[in-house]
């Protein structure tokens, strides 16, 4: 199971993602609003986690935005938007409410006609892909996307072109290369046998439309099992199943369309959708119904399956949208039949209203487990024999003729002679005398855009200026943190020195260099600079002080005094320290504060108090009141030592101060309201009057460098003329007694008036001469 982001409440680029609506192996679809667009739903593709960074799946996503883009057919999902928000690759197509052929085919079998209108706008939607040179390779139900109508057949649109190959990709350089059953692209139960071997051409959609044919017609697929590896191979080597074998409803001429849809060589398949646009529409033109003979009934005069048996004759040819009229053959019912011919007479009449009845009715819901079933005539066919015998009096026919066609003389002779029986506006039996009079009024769209500025400097709109008020909300949010320092300074270590002093017992004076003088534990001291020791007078040894230092930096060069005493040099020469040496140090490094140990705690801590600030503003927002953008957050360090100090810690505070902007919903939604009814004025003139309220967008936020803030909001509303009763009332003294064709050119002329429908009493073609009688009914839109 690949991972990913639940995008659920939150927003994509102009979108507001609402719910997840299904899942596949490599992308996943959300509902979502249109924020520019009056919060239409729309329909978000995006590329599941693990996938979203791959490089490859990256390219074909971008490849099916630019190959949806160039394809505008009725019945191919269009693209509305392709984009790139914070790394999420989405495609934002229209939402089509009626789901999938596949959720339909399973609530319940189409009957004949629907399923040719469906079929025939899945034809016309790949035969234009192919046109553009275009191999869909991923054809199936839930690709598929319909969208429901109050009658007729559902509207089909053809989805997901996310495996779309170009013809020129598919030719010699393709053919041939053999790859994994496992790693075939496309769905194993509607490809074709070549596909599996890495061959692409037009032919595999051929023969996956010939698949979704045969899925339509019976429910089921062709070849269906768990594993996906067996449903390749019995594409490769099982025959093809029949429809008819599934269902003897179906005729057997769309068993012969599927088969060649369905051949595994592909030469022997169609060799364009208008090949199989034709064979399919001329299935439906087959032959009629087969009449039950007598193998085909039981003893007890049921009738047996028959595979021969084809759909009803009685599909209305206006739901089959072919090209021509189709005349199919009349099936005869008997009236009177002989004694003996009166049970399989009836049996055919059973099967006959049996078979529509199979797909005449659709429940509102189907569970997973439901059982698809037809429905079954239970009534016994020999019951309706003695009506099938009996004739109706003849006394009974006669009138039951006469009077409808009496009724039907006295309505058609004012029209066609210019004669009637009965004065104008008379009520013919009793029928009401009222003509009703349905006045639709004239209305207009008015759409506008407006900039609005945001201004904490006012308290009310101002409608000439454009500009609302606002109000400002701040909130402080702070912590710290104390972190190691990761500075350091290093500190040279310092040389001991001191004095001593060298006695000379010669009588000669003795000249010593920059003579080097080690204590008994190794410590090394050096003469600073060449001395000369004086010789020995008057019974006194000669002596001379002079400075010594340490040779090596260090505290060990701190000896006590007398650590020098001994002989030096020379015969007759002796060296002493009568004082301890000093101002020996050791190096070291030592801490100090560094940069990066306040970015690490800034880093660290800014998101959670940006957060913490930001909730603090929304507790201070009002259930009116939204943000003008995003708020303004300023950031302040303060650490417990300067950069550079020396210290092993340091403590960082930060402090977070967030700005909002706030607006009212309400003001900017009646500000926009009042600024469209003052267009709709200017342009429509004052008698018109809006009808409901006006729909206002969400704003689109604009902050500009120096800190103004702009709502840019759309709002749409529908104005109608306003007629007034006393104008109404007027009108009946004009029309009164008059034709039809009079009254309507008055009544059109009337100012504001956009049309009208006359109802008259039953039996006139003039309008009441009595103004009482004539009721006019004004429609606003």
């Amino acid at each position: 199971m690949h991972s990913m982001l639940s995008l659920e409440g939150k927003q994509l680029g102009n979108y507001d993602i609402i719910r997840r609506i299904r899942v596949g192996g490599m992308g996943a679809v959300y509902e979502g609003r249109q924020r520019t667009a009056f919060d239409r739903r729309v329909a978000i593709k995006v590329i599941l986690g693990n996938f979203a960074n791959d490089r490859e799946m990256r390219r074909r996503f971008a490849r099916e935005a630019r190959t949806v883009a160039r394809l505008h057919h009725p019945h191919i999902l269009p693209l509305i938007e392709f984009g790139d928000e914070r790394g999420i690759l989405y495609l934002v197509m229209p939402y089509i409410d009626g789901g999938t052929l596949t959720s339909y085919l399973h609530r319940s079998l189409p009957d004949l006609a629907e399923v040719a209108a469906i079929y025939q706008q899945i034809l016309d939607a790949v035969e234009f892909a192919h046109d553009e040179g275009l191999i869909h390779r991923d054809i199936k139900s839930s690709n598929v996307l319909l969208e429901l109508r109050r009658s007729g057949a559902p509207y089909a649109y053809l989805g997901d072109f996310g495996l779309v190959r170009t013809m020129r990709q598919t030719e010699p350089d393709m053919v041939g290369k053999l790859i994994p059953l496992d790693q075939v692209p496309g769905t194993p139960h509607y490809m074709a046998p070549e596909q599996t071997r890495g061959i692409i051409t037009s032919l595999t959609d051929i023969y996956a439309l010939g698949v979704l044919l045969y899925q339509m017609l019976t429910g089921e697929l062709p070849y269906n099992d768990e594993d996906e590896i067996r449903v390749i191979q019995m594409h490769l080597s099982s025959p093809i199943p029949a429809p008819s074998a599934h269902d003897a409803s179906i005729p057997r001429e769309l068993d012969e369309v599927v088969r060649k849809a369905m051949a595994k060589r592909p030469e022997n398949r169609y060799q364009n959708v208008t090949e199989l646009r034709q064979a399919f529409l001329a299935a439906l033109q087959g032959p009629g119904i087969a009449l039950a003979d007598e193998e085909n009934l039981s003893d007890s005069g049921e009738i047996l399956a028959q595979p021969a048996t084809r759909r009803p004759a009685s599909v209305p040819l206006a739901h089959l949208d072919l090209p021509e009229p189709v005349i199919l053959p009349r099936r005869v019912d008997p009236i009177i039949v002989p004694q003996q011919e009166t049970a399989r007479a009836n049996q055919r009449q059973d099967a006959d209203i049996a078979r529509p009845m199979r797909r005449a009715a659709r429940p509102a819901q189907r569970t997973t487990d439901t059982v698809r079933q037809r429905p079954r005539i239970t009534e016994d066919p020999f019951s309706r024999m003695s009506v099938l015998r009996r004739r109706p009096p003849t006394n009974i026919l006669a009138i039951s003729i006469a009077v409808p066609l009496l009724l039907l003389i006295l309505l058609i002779m004012p029209r066609a002679i210019g004669f009637s029986l009965f004065p104008v506006g008379f009520p013919l039996f009793g029928v009401s005398p009222i003509a009703t009079i349905y006045v639709t009024a004239q209305s207009s769209e008015v759409k506008g855009n407006y900039v609005l500025t945001a201004s904490p400097k006012i308290t009310k709109p101002d409608l000439t200026t454009q500009v609302v008020p606002a109000h400002v909300l701040q909130s402080t949010a702070s912590g710290s943190s104390t972190v190691p320092t990761s500075g350091g300074t290093t500190v040279d270590g310092q040389r001991a020195q001191g004095t001593v002093t060298f006695t000379n017992s010669n009588n000669v004076a003795v000249m010593l260099p920059q003579t080097v003088l080690t204590t008994p534990s190794g410590v090394r001291f050096q003469v600073v600079n060449s001395i000369t020791v004086p010789a020995r007078k008057r019974g006194q040894n000669g002596s001379l002080d002079t400075p010594v230092v340490a040779i090596d930096p260090g505290v060990a060069g701190n000896v006590p005094a007398h650590a020098l005493d001994s002989t030096c040099c020379t015969d007759g020469v002796s060296v002493s320290n009568d004082e301890a040496f000093t101002g020996g140090i050791d190096g070291k490094v030592t801490h100090s504060v560094a940069q990066a140990d306040l970015d690490q705690v800034r880093n660290k801590l800014v998101p959670g108090l940006e957060q913490n600030a930001l909730q603090q503003l929304q507790k201070q927002l009002g259930p009116d009141d939204a943000f003008a953008g995003k708020p303004l957050y300023q950031i302040a360090v303060t650490p417990s030592a300067p950069v550079g100090a020396q210290a092993t810690t340091v403590q960082v505070r930060i402090s977070v101060s967030a700005t909002g902007t706030i607006y009212a919903r309400s003001i900017v939604t009646s500000t926009a309201s009042q600024l469209l009814g003052r267009q709709a004025q200017q342009s429509l003139g004052k008698q018109y009057q809006l009808s409901g309220p006006t729909s206002v967008g969400t704003p689109a936020v604009q902050q500009s460098q120096s800190g103004n803030v702009y709502l840019n909001v759309s709002a749409r509303g529908f104005w109608f003329y306003n007629i007034t009763n006393d104008e109404i009332n007027k009108w009946p003294i004009s029309i009164k007694g008059s034709s039809t064709a009079a009254a309507l050119a008055y009544l059109n002329g009337q100012p504001g008036v956009h049309s009208v429908e006359i109802h008259l009493p039953f039996g006139t073609d003039t309008l009441p001469t009595d103004i009482d009688n004539i009721k006019i009914q004004l429609i606003n839109p």
